[in-house]
């Protein structure tokens, strides 16, 4: 008796104990800390939003068609890299951003949930005064956060491409160990940095720059806060269980693609099936060879299809109708997704 009170006092005393370790000696982004890291070439443009200053990457002219780019669970605007610059000389206009809790946006506190995710972008658009359809694109955890923003806001998007996407399959070992209050906080303050760099080195030699991205990684991390959203996006993020949203859109006329390497196992090439399933009309392509790392181990051929799906798919397409066609005088036309020729524009 006397042994299991001293283990439930101990475990007690590591609950406590934790919450106030993690993340606790490092710096907090400040405005002096946003300014050196733009001086560095590491940082871009920052907005001030609801819930606090958010880093962004806007390229492109300002006509063109809007392509945003939805970053995973770790690695926030700087894994678009390598699609920054091809899209933008397509003459898109892309816009890539940093989750809250990643990059050089501001930790603010509360649940990391999807529902955040989604105030963020819609006042981002706001800010940045994009109103017109754009083409989203989300890759891991994006991928559930952008077909939750579709089926949300089915009228902003004028097409679909998931790459990798969460959001289904079966919760593995590490998110229920973390659920534990107390153990998720000893994990990610004693390892999380640790298994960070470890994701972020293999991640880095599948990049065309590894210096690069070993840096930006490592600029991230330095600052307070950063495996504290980590850990709430393990336990508040529908990582599982976003199969509804997957299904509206499934059930919608919006063009998808859906993109996986063959050797994935982080959102493991077997959940693509079930995936097919809720979104049967989706264009599907298995990179044969490729894991997770998609945007960096097979960015000149996911450079390619991202190119040649927008491109397919500027058209605007007719409301009211099935499979998109009018259903009379009355049935109206989306907007245009670029100012070439004004918002009238028929591409």
């Amino acid at each position: 008796m006397k042994n299991t009170v001293l283990i439930l006092s101990l475990f007690a005393a590591l609950v406590v104990t934790s919450f106030w370790f993690i993340g606790s000696k490092k710096p907090e982004l400040t405005a002096e800390a946003r300014e050196q890291l733009i001086a560095d070439g590491l940082a871009e443009n920052f907005a001030e939003l609801s819930e606090g200053t958010v880093h962004y990457r806007l390229r492109g002219p300002e006509t063109g068609p809007v392509v945003v780019l939805v970053h995973g669970f770790r690695t926030p605007s700087y894994v678009w890299k390598d699609q920054l610059e091809p899209l933008s000389d397509a003459g898109y206009r892309v816009l890539a951003f940093d989750n809250y809790g990643r990059g050089f946006s501001d930790r603010p506190d509360g649940d990391y949930t999807a529902e955040r995710t989604d105030r963020l972008l819609m006042e981002l658009l706001d800010h940045l005064a994009i109103s017109r359809p754009f083409h989203l694109v989300g890759y891991s955890m994006g991928g559930a956060t952008a077909a939750i923003f579709t089926a949300t806001h089915p009228t902003k998007v004028r097409s679909l491409t998931l790459i990798a996407p969460a959001g289904t399959g079966d919760k593995t070992l590490l998110p229920s160990l973390v659920s534990i209050p107390g153990l998720g906080e000893t994990i990610f303050h004693y390892a999380g940095d640790m298994l960070g760099r470890a994701s972020a080195e293999k991640a880095a030699n599948a990049s065309s720059d590894p210096e690069r991205y070993r840096a930006d990684h490592e600029a991230q991390t330095r600052f307070d806060g950063y495996n504290q959203a980590l850990l709430s996006s393990l336990r508040h993020y529908p990582l599982w269980g976003a199969e509804s949203a997957f299904e509206t859109v499934g059930a919608s006329d919006l063009p998808v693609q859906i993109i996986w390497g063959t050797e994935d196992e982080v959102s493991p090439y077997g959940d693509a099936k079930p995936m097919q399933s809720l979104v049967p009309k989706a264009i599907f392509h298995s990179f044969d060879g490729t894991d997770h790392l998609v945007p960096l181990a097979a960015a000149t051929k996911l450079n390619t299809l991202l190119i040649e799906f927008v491109e397919a798919n500027r058209l605007r397409r007719t409301s009211g109708g099935i499979g998109g066609k009018a259903r009379g005088p009355e049935a109206r036309l989306e907007p245009a997704d670029c100012l070439c020729h004004g918002d009238d524009a028929q591409l």
